[in-house]
Parts: C-alpha cells; sequence; structure tokens
C-alpha cells in the first residue's frame, strides 16, 4: 500500500501517492475500488482517479481496456491515464462534477430534460455495444453530466465482452441487481439489448419514482425480473408505456435492438401530451395517479341533496338484508355448536368465539406472533406492520392492533431521528427506506429524508476538507481559509457535528499561535491577517485575547489598523464588497475587528456592508436569478461573514424556490386535471383551484392565466354543444362556468342574456 501518515485534523490516513497526480479527497468507496478527486500535475487539470485493488479484478476485463477499446464519444467518460501504484492498479478518468441522474431527480427534472438524457445514454450504448462490449450496469448512478449539460456514461468496472455473461470468476453476477435484465440476472449470455433492458428499468424509474420491482435480496429481485409482467405506468404518463414494453422485454429478440431505435421511438412520442410538460422527482411520497373521469368530457358537481337520500335509502336496504342474515347465521352455528360440543368435536372456547361470545384462537395466535415481532429488535418495521395487519383482516375493529399500527410510524421516526443524531447514516437509510415504503403517505419521511441528505452532504464534504487539509497542511492560507467555509457549511447542514466543531477549534488554535509569533517577530501586518483567520475558524477561543495583546503591544499596530481601514474604503468604492478573494472590503473589516472588536468604523462598514448585500440578494431574488444568489451567498461566506447573516440570505433562498416549487406543483397538476376533464370539480381539487392558487403566489403569471383561457374555452364549447343537443341547464351551468372564471368574454356574456331571454 502506499505511505500513510496521520491528517493533522482526523487522523485518518495520508491519499495514495500515484506519480504525476495529486491526490486531493474520497470521492466514493465500494469493494476493492476507491474513487479519489486528484489534479493532473503537468497541466493542473482536475480528474477522478480509480484505484482497484490486484485481486479485485485480477482475471478481469479491465475498465481501462474497455474505454479505449471505445471510440471516444461525448456520451461516454474519457479515460486519461492508466497505470500501478503501491496501493493497486489506478485508472484516471475526466472529472465531472456536475452530479449524477439520481441526484439530478430528487432535485426535480423536466420529462423532456429526461428524454435529451436517454437519447445521449442510448447512443452511447450503441457505441460500446459496436465496439463488442456490455456495460453491464446502466443506472442512475453511473450516468453523470458535464457543463453543458450533456448525459455521460461512467463506470465501466463490470463491463463484458459481448455475448459472454456478466458473472465474476467465483460465479457471482456482476452488476445491480434493481436494473437487470432477465438473462443477465439469470447468469446467462448478454448482449447489448440487456442494457437496453436496464435503460428502461432508469426511465420507468425516473418517471415514476420508483423501481418496477422490489425484494429484499438480490435473488428475489431476479426472479421478479424473470416473471413478474412488464409494469404499468400511470394514466398520466402512458404516452411513455410503449417505451418501457419494449424496453423491457422479458425475451431479448422482443426487445428493443439498439439504441437508434430507442431514439428514434422517442422522437415519435406525442408532444402534446401533458406529461412532457411536468417535472419529475423521485421521492419518497409518490404522486397519487389521477383518477380516471369516466365517460363525460367534463366532472360537475351533482345535487349532494340528492346524493345524500340515495346514500340513506342504500344503508337501510343493506342494514335489512344484514339482520335476517345474521339471525339465520346466529341460528345455524348455535345448532352446529351445541351439537359439536355434544359430540366432543369442538371445543366450548371455539363455539363461544364463533357466536362472538369469547376470543378467537386464531385471532389470539395473531396477536400473539404480532407482538412477538414488535418486541424483536431484530425484525423490520413491514414484518411487524404485516403481523398486525393480520390480526386486523381477523378482527378488523381490534383496537389494540389499530393503535399498534397507527404508533409504529412514530415509532421509527424517533429510530431514525436518533440513527442520525448519532452519526449512523446507512442504519437511518435503511430504515427510512423501508419506513416509506410501508407508511408512503407519511410526510415525516419527507423531512428525515432531507436531514438524511443534508447530513449526507456533510459527510462529503467532511471527507474532502480533511483531504485538502492532508495535501495541503494547515498553515496552507489558501486552503485553510476553504477548510473554515466548509466546515461551517457541515455545521449548517448537521449542527453540532463533533469533526467539524473540533477541526474549527484546531484550526482557531493553530492560527492563533501562528498570529502570536508573528506579532513576536514584529510582523503586524502577517499578524493581524493571521488573527483574522484564527477568528473566522472560531471567535471563542481564548487564545485570541492573548494574540490581541501581542499586536496591540507592537508600535505600527495602529498605523496597520489605518492602512487597512483605508484600503477597505477604497474598495468599497470600487463595489468591491465581498470580491475578489483576499481583495474586498469584507474581508478587511473581518481582519480589522479581530484584532480591534471594538474597532467602531469597521463594525459600523459592516452593518453597512450587509444591508448592501442583502438588498443586492432581495434584487436577484425579485428577479428569480437563485442561481446568483447562490453564489452570493458562497463569496459572503468566503469574505468572513456571519453565518447567521449567511442563513438569513439562504432562508430567503429557500423560501423562493420552495414558492417556485409550490408553483410548479400547481401548475402540473392543473395540466393532468385538464387532461383527465377536471375542470371545476372536485371541489377543492380541480384544474381551475390550482391555477387560482398560482395566481396568489405569482401575480400574472402567463402561464396559469393562458391555460385559465383554455378551461374557459373548453366550458364555453361545452356549453354551446349542450344548448345544441336541448340540454339547457347543463349548457347554463358550463357557461356560467366560464363566465366565472373570465367574465370579460363579451361574447359569451351576450349568449347567456340570450338563453335567458328564450326561456
Amino acid at each position: 500500500m502506499a505511505e500513510q501518515h496521520s491528517s493533522p485534523v482526523s487522523g485518518r490516513p495520508v491519499l495514495p501517492r500515484i506519480p504525476g497526480y495529486v491526490v486531493e479527497a474520497v470521492l466514493s468507496a465500494g469493494g476493492a475500488a476507491v474513487l479519489y478527486r486528484g489534479v493532473e500535475t503537468n497541466t493542473n487539470r482536475r480528474v477522478a482517479i480509480k484505484v482497484t485493488a490486484d485481486a479485485d479484478h485480477a482475471n478481469d476485463l479491465t475498465e481501462a481496456a474497455v474505454l479505449h477499446a471505445v471510440p471516444v464519444h461525448r456520451n461516454i467518460i474519457e479515460v486519461l491515464d492508466h497505470g500501478r501504484c503501491d496501493a493497486g492498479a489506478f485508472t484516471v478518468f475526466e472529472y465531472l462534477a456536475h452530479g449524477d441522474l439520481l441526484q439530478r431527480l430528487q432535485d426535480g427534472l423536466h420529462v423532456q430534460a429526461l428524454i435529451k438524457v436517454v437519447k445521449d445514454i442510448a447512443r452511447a450504448l450503441d457505441m460500446v455495444h459496436a465496439a463488442g462490449f456490455v456495460h453491464c450496469d446502466v443506472k442512475p448512478e453511473n450516468i453523470l453530466f458535464r457543463a453543458n449539460g450533456s448525459a455521460v456514461l461512467a463506470d465501466f468496472g463490470v463491463a463484458q465482452n459481448i455475448n459472454t455473461s456478466c458473472k465474476s470468476d467465483d460465479g457471482l453476477v456482476r452488476g445491480t441487481a434493481e436494473y437487470m435484465s432477465p438473462e443477465q440476472a439469470a447468469g446467462r449470455e448478454v448482449d447489448g439489448r440487456a442494457d437496453l433492458y436496464s435503460l428502461g428499468v432508469v426511465i420507468y424509474h425516473a418517471l415514476v419514482g420508483r423501481l418496477p420491482y422490489q425484494a429484499d435480496t438480490a435473488i428475489e429481485l431476479g426472479i421478479k425480473h424473470l416473471q413478474e409482467p412488464i409494469p404499468r405506468l400511470p394514466t398520466y404518463l402512458a404516452g411513455f408505456q410503449e417505451v418501457i414494453d419494449r424496453c423491457m422485454a422479458k425475451r431479448q429478440e422482443q426487445r428493443i435492438a439498439n439504441g437508434h431505435v430507442l431514439v428514434d421511438l422517442l422522437d415519435t412520442l406525442r408532444v402534446d401530451n401533458a406529461a412532457f410538460s411536468t417535472v419529475i422527482r423521485t421521492e419518497a411520497i409518490s404522486t397519487q395517479e389521477i383518477f380516471d373521469a369516466g365517460g363525460d368530457l367534463l366532472a360537475t358537481q351533482r345535487d349532494p341533496a340528492r346524493l345524500e337520500r340515495q346514500h340513506q335509502r342504500q344503508h337501510q336496504r343493506r342494514m335489512v338484508r344484514s339482520s335476517f342474515l345474521v339471525m339465520l347465521v346466529i341460528t345455524a352455528v348455535g345448532a352446529a355448536g351445541y351439537y359439536g360440543y355434544q359430540h366432543q368435536l369442538i371445543s366450548p372456547q371455539q363455539v363461544l368465539s364463533t357466536l362472538g361470545l369469547g376470543e378467537d384462537p386464531v385471532l389470539q395466535a395473531a396477536w400473539g406472533e404480532a407482538q412477538s415481532l414488535h418486541q424483536d429488535p431484530n425484525q423490520g418495521l413491514a414484518a411487524i406492520v404485516a403481523a398486525y395487519r393480520r390480526v386486523l383482516v381477523i378482527d378488523p375493529d381490534h383496537q389494540s392492533a389499530q393503535q399498534a399500527v397507527a404508533s409504529l410510524a412514530n415509532e421509527w421516526m424517533n429510530m431514525i431521528d436518533e440513527a442520525l443524531l448519532q452519526g449512523n447514516l446507512q442504519t437511518a437509510a435503511t430504515r427510512l427506506t423501508e419506513a416509506s415504503a410501508v407508511f408512503p403517505n407519511d410526510l415525516g419521511w419527507v423531512k428525515l429524508s432531507t436531514r438524511l441528505q443534508n447530513r449526507e452532504r456533510a459527510e462529503r464534504i467532511l471527507v474532502s476538507t480533511e483531504g485538502l487539509l492532508t495535501s495541503h497542511g494547515l498553515s496552507d492560507v489558501p486552503s485553510a481559509t476553504a477548510a473554515i467555509q466548509a466546515y461551517q457549511e457541515v455545521l449548517r447542514l448537521a449542527p453540532g457535528h463533533p469533526r467539524a466543531e473540533q477541526a474549527l477549534a484546531e484550526l482557531a488554535v493553530h492560527y492563533a499561535n501562528l498570529a502570536k509569533r508573528a506579532a513576536a517577530g514584529g510582523q503586524v501586518n502577517d499578524a493581524i491577517s493571521l488573527l483574522e483567520r484564527a477568528t473566522a475558524a472560531d471567535s471563542t477561543l481564548p487564545d485570541l485575547d492573548d494574540a490581541r495583546v501581542l499586536i496591540s503591544q507592537a508600535t505600527t499596530t495602529q498605523a496597520a489598523i489605518d492602512d487597512i481601514l483605508q484600503r477597505a474604503r477604497r474598495y468599497r468604492a470600487d463595489n468591491r464588497l465581498i470580491t475578489p478573494a483576499g481583495e474586498n472590503a469584507a474581508e478587511l473589516y473581518h481582519r480589522v475587528l479581530a484584532t480591534d472588536p471594538n474597532n467602531i468604523i469597521a463594525a459600523q462598514a459592516l452593518d453597512e456592508l450587509r444591508a448592501q448585500i442583502t438588498a443586492n440578494a432581495d434584487q436577484l431574488l425579485a428577479d428569480s436569478r437563485l442561481s446568483a444568489v447562490e453564489s452570493l451567498m458562497n463569496q459572503a461566506a468566503a469574505a468572513g461573514m456571519s453565518s447567521e447573516f449567511i442563513n438569513g440570505i439562504r432562508s430567503r433562498l429557500d423560501a423562493q424556490r420552495s414558492r417556485q416549487q409550490r408553483i410548479a406543483d400547481h401548475l402540473s397538476d392543473a395540466r393532468q386535471l385538464i387532461a383527465a376533464g377536471l375542470l371545476t370539480a372536485p371541489a377543492n381539487d380541480n384544474a381551475v383551484t390550482h391555477l387560482r392558487a398560482v395566481q396568489q403566489l405569482d401575480p400574472g403569471n402567463a402561464t396559469a392565466a393562458l391555460l385559465l383561457e383554455q378551461c374557459a374555452q373548453r366550458l364555453a364549447a361545452v356549453a354551446k354543444e349542450a344548448f345544441e343537443f336541448g340540454f339547457v341547464d347543463s349548457a347554463e351551468q358550463y357557461l356560467d362556468l366560464a363566465l366565472t372564471i373570465t367574465p370579460e368574454v363579451q361574447e359569451w356574456v351576450t349568449l347567456r342574456d340570450s338563453w335567458d331571454s328564450k326561456e
């Protein structure tokens, strides 16, 4: 293995040494392969480096060999170098820092953008297959993105020659079970159509927000891929069903032939389908399919009094029939029970339970089993809930079982919360996945999922930052500045994170000591700058006061402070408030306050800077330039602005994002309801209701206005048609609804008046 020594912050082993590259941080790890972020020393280009233990792929087709054999293609990750290091074999790839498809789906992806992604990957697969290989692991995590938005197929670590199986030397099938084709899962020979099946699973997962087949083990998943029918899409996504059917056909000869055919098929989809205008998202809670409106063109409210009378009559008829049947059953069962008891064929307890006068032994056994499973810490939530639901099948009114099921969601939430607090992220993720599947309509899982994602992101930032400090050392000021900002972001995502707090404390001590040494050596300007870094890391550190005293004793201190204030004024005049890094007003004012916390000029100037930055952020939010606000926050954080101030802007940004998401959701719902004909009914969930909600959130929204006009025109058209066929009451109702939406259409007002005059 490569030479290792401890990190000054975390004590973790140093990253491997690879000739020609500086390894910066771990990006991911799985099995014997570890993916690192690094920099090529000759070109200063950022790269991704995969290091694989030799034993793991000693006899396998190597990833580098596959990618060298496949012609360069804009939708296939580029391999730059490969070789050996002390840690094993390494392969160097281009660095793609714009996330994967799974992350984009979690953030929300437009359907048309998904189609573009699928086309990109289909073309990439055609190139791979033409070169004689099968990828064997097409899934969202292996679809990355370049800065221009194009999708890139990555991770050829389990790729195989075409017309061979995807098995390893030990006979295990390689790949990801959730996305495997039937032939791959069965260990049979595969060709390019296996990858297209996997791509079909990716499409289904992206559209619906969940996988087509789910099971507890890889073997069970393989059986489902082999035997279960092709999954059906919700009604509003029916335009994509042919794509799913042809990609996920069980038999290879019935499956889509190649990526080119898939691209052509996607190009022929109906672009007027409402689904093409929606944003899809993989979430714990999936959207309910819009119910079918039936044969009517439009759904309208019926007379509630009439419906109530119908329900009452039906209830009375059911009660009469039920009473008669109950008397027959009691008489028959009672006679049979007495005969069985007299002849010792059944027990008295069974007779009583049959008559409803005693405990049912089957019910008792089911209840005992449920309680036993609940008390077993090794049991999963699905098994426990299923046991209680078996009790409720026997006795739907069993109050204890009802209460147990109702309390299990809260119980599981508390366990997930505890796992998050203790940093057991894998446990939290596993329990969250199971719980959201068992109770899919509980919004509590969404909040926990957000917390888990934040904590996972915090861990990634932590690992990357520790790698940065390990590579460059604590005394490298640019690295330390970036690290301080990163650790503070970790604390925002995971408040109280012990490693981040410890790291900031160590940085503060380190820079306070450097500041004291600089002051003692008469280097006042350097001491002031170093003290500002220590203050940024931990403003409560007691050592800061010692450093301030040493700096204040220097005869040139006041002159240095005056010079810093003068430079800061010039920067403000040039509008260099928080940029560029190291040469902006905010950093200089923080430098002064780190040395002289009571400096009125610096404190007042920072207040004015905060007000100006806030005004800039508000203007960007008003212009819906959310990415610019994100950049502004990052610049402010890098300039040393307090986390409280940054979080204030972030709360504004989050509110705007939430508002835009609600607008998008309302518009999406409205389009689906329009397609289903539900324009004005049901009362609280119809197209017009959702469009009015959009107008409240965003007055003057052009899309909402256009859709409302379409609703009104459709209602008016139906009204005219109804009148022509003699359905006067319905015609008047529909035209009144149209006028309610757009009362200013004079043609409809005149038409309505003419109908009244004919009555």
